[in-house]
């Protein structure tokens, strides 16, 4: 109810259209589009045919994204690496836990009800229901008020909430004498209507409800760990505050309870915001963007424009970035997955370990809990390294229980849904965002000859799209369409395995211009970090807003993912944990 009520408001704020293009440009309710509405002649089209203004034309896309998709199942012959010990397949700067914070930050920025691939269309099943950007709504929901299910009790006669719940972990084997079992994300089950129990009867009971503010934080193991990393930093900030609160005054736990809670959320906001600037886009982005965009007020390029008739003060998230630049991080994603000393996991089971997929081996057990050292680099670790970025995804992403088909061309994976969904949103072209780009920042485009000679991009997008034939059976005529006008997550994949001396190693220029515009803007939109104040000035200035002293002054400066876990590690009492958390 809570999410059609946000659709609802945001349905009132856009009514569905921008003015600039009214009738054949229609978006959905907390959408826009990066740099303003694209004309008509600036959308993608497949065939010379605009499939947002041609609905009859849907089939013939379908068949195109799934050629495409077909294609991009060839393996990519990386070079190899200089002085790295590494697969020429991996990336050696960008450890696989960044694959799933970049989910993490996903989940963050947007969340609609139904997927555009699978919904055919924009309407309000699409609506993206996230009306604040980066704010950990996705962690927190809507606080212990509006989400009660997700906090646990402070204490047994107190109905105050300010912790996140977290779950017990399951051990396989017998339990050891010494361990913290509240490893897990929260689980239970549920009274179904319908009569289905998926528990194995006198043996387990099915635990098919995360209690999570965001499902989708469960849609894996890597992830629920991930969102329990994050819980457990929450209450050990909690902890810390609550030792330095002065409660003798009247109505004293009262108020304290709710103080707590806001402090500890705004000091993990900080820290989450501050790993973002620091470490992840540092990582992932074109280095020339990311030194234009990582000061405390970068200039932007994609500043909604009242002239056009769109709402501005409620925030939108453009699908240039929703649906084609963020994609990226689904080639990040490997194959398997050293969780811990004691597993190794294929993809594959990695994904169906949900309380969705698989109810009956809830909690997760020891050989699921994640040991951080495999994840970051912490003390010199040897961790498992994401993909290397290019048009290609691992064989896992196109599992049929998770990803099945739905539509008449009977494609599974995640790949075709990102193609199709990207084919029906109404985007610039790749040529037509080039070009606006260049208008505003020409030196960004100038840097790449893949940017600035569309002719070399041509030839460039042709011959590859060639060079495979067993793999898509593209016929001339679907090579000639997508090498003059590819869907932009396809080409923001080609772009980062196409850079100079850096293939896949980071993104390329366009997809970095995307991503910094919509990631830095929303920093620049917290109040807290306008002035470029450190961690530590913005720790404080979070503490005086609830208490007169400065309670979070024994947090460190974490400006890394590696730092978080350590600083995790060390408040919620984890160092010597079994299973290992470092």
């Amino acid at each position: 109810m809570a999410v059609q009520n946000v659709a609802d408001a945001s349905s009132i704020r856009t009514s569905g259209l921008c003015a600039r293009d009214a009738g054949t440009a229609a978006t959905a309710p907390g959408f826009r589009h990066f740099l303003g509405t694209p004309a008509p002649s600036q959308r993608f089209r497949a065939f010379g045919i605009d499939p947002l203004s041609s609905p009859s034309h849907h089939a013939k896309l379908r068949g195109l994204m799934h050629r495409l998709s077909r294609r991009m199942d060839a393996a990519i012959k990386w070079p190899p690496h200089q002085g790295r010990s590494a697969e020429h397949w991996e990336n050696p700067f960008i450890p696989s836990g960044y694959t799933y914070l970049l989910q993490f930050i996903a989940h963050d920025l947007v969340h609609s009800a139904i997927p555009l691939s699978v919904a055919g269309g924009l309407g309000r099943g699409t609506t993206n229901a996230r009306h604040t950007p980066l704010r950990l709504e996705t962690l927190y929901g809507s606080g212990p008020v509006g989400s009660p299910h997700i906090y646990a009790l402070d204490a047994p006669n107190d109905d105050r909430r300010t912790k996140l719940r977290l779950g017990r972990m399951r051990w396989k084997e017998n339990e050891p004498a010494t361990g913290c079992p509240f490893r897990d994300i929260a689980r239970t089950r549920a009274e179904n209507v319908t009569g289905i129990d998926r528990s194995i009867a006198g043996v387990r009971v099915a635990l098919t409800e995360p209690l999570v503010a965001d499902p989708r934080n469960d849609d894996h193991a890597v992830m629920s760990q991930l969102t329990a990393l994050f819980a457990l930093l929450h209450n050990g900030l909690v902890d810390i505050i609550r030792r330095q609160e002065d409660n003798t005054r009247p109505n004293g736990r009262f108020g304290a309870a709710y103080k707590r809670f806001l402090c500890a959320r705004g000091a993990l906001t900080a820290i989450y915001h501050n790993i973002l600037r620091k470490d992840l886009m540092r990582r992932v982005i074109h280095p020339a963007i990311y030194q234009a965009y990582c000061s405390p007020n970068p200039s932007f390029i994609d500043c909604p424009d009242p002239a056009e008739g769109c709402a501005i003060g409620g925030w939108e998230i453009p699908f240039e970035f929703s649906h084609g630049a963020f994609r990226f991080g689904h080639a990040m994603v490997r194959h398997e997955y050293r969780i811990n000393d004691l597993s190794l996991h294929d993809l594959n089971n990695t994904l169906e370990k949900s309380s969705a997929n698989d109810p009956v081996n809830m909690p997760l057990d020891e050989t699921w809990m994640v040991q951080w050292s495999r994840f970051f680099e912490i003390n010199g670790s040897r961790p498992n390294l994401s993909r290397r970025i290019g048009p290609y995804l691992s064989d896992g992403l196109g599992n049929d229980q998770i990803f099945p088909a739905f539509d008449e061309t009977e494609r599974v994976g995640l790949l075709y849904r990102d193609l199709l969904g990207a084919g029906l949103a109404g985007m610039w072209s790749v040529d037509a965002l080039i070009a606006e780009i260049g208008q505003r920042r020409p030196h960004f485009v100038a840097m790449s000859r893949l940017l600035a000679d569309r002719a070399y991009r041509v030839s460039q997008l042709r011959e590859w799209l060639a060079a495979a034939p067993a793999y898509g059976a593209l016929s001339a005529a679907d090579i000639e369409t997508l090498s003059n006008d590819p869907p932009l997550p396809f080409f923001i994949l080609f772009e980062a395995m196409q850079q100079p001396h850096a293939e896949g190693l980071h993104l390329g220029p366009l997809g970095s211009i995307i991503i910094s515009e919509v990631i830095f803007g929303a920093l620049a939109s917290d109040p807290r970090l306008a002035d470029g104040s450190s961690l530590s000035e913005r720790m404080a200035g979070i503490s005086r807003e609830f208490y007169p002293a400065n309670l979070l002054q024994e947090i460190p400066d974490i400006s890394s993912m590696a730092q978080l876990v350590e600083l995790t590690s060390e408040i919620a009492e984890l160092q010597h944990a079994v299973p290992a958390f470092l």
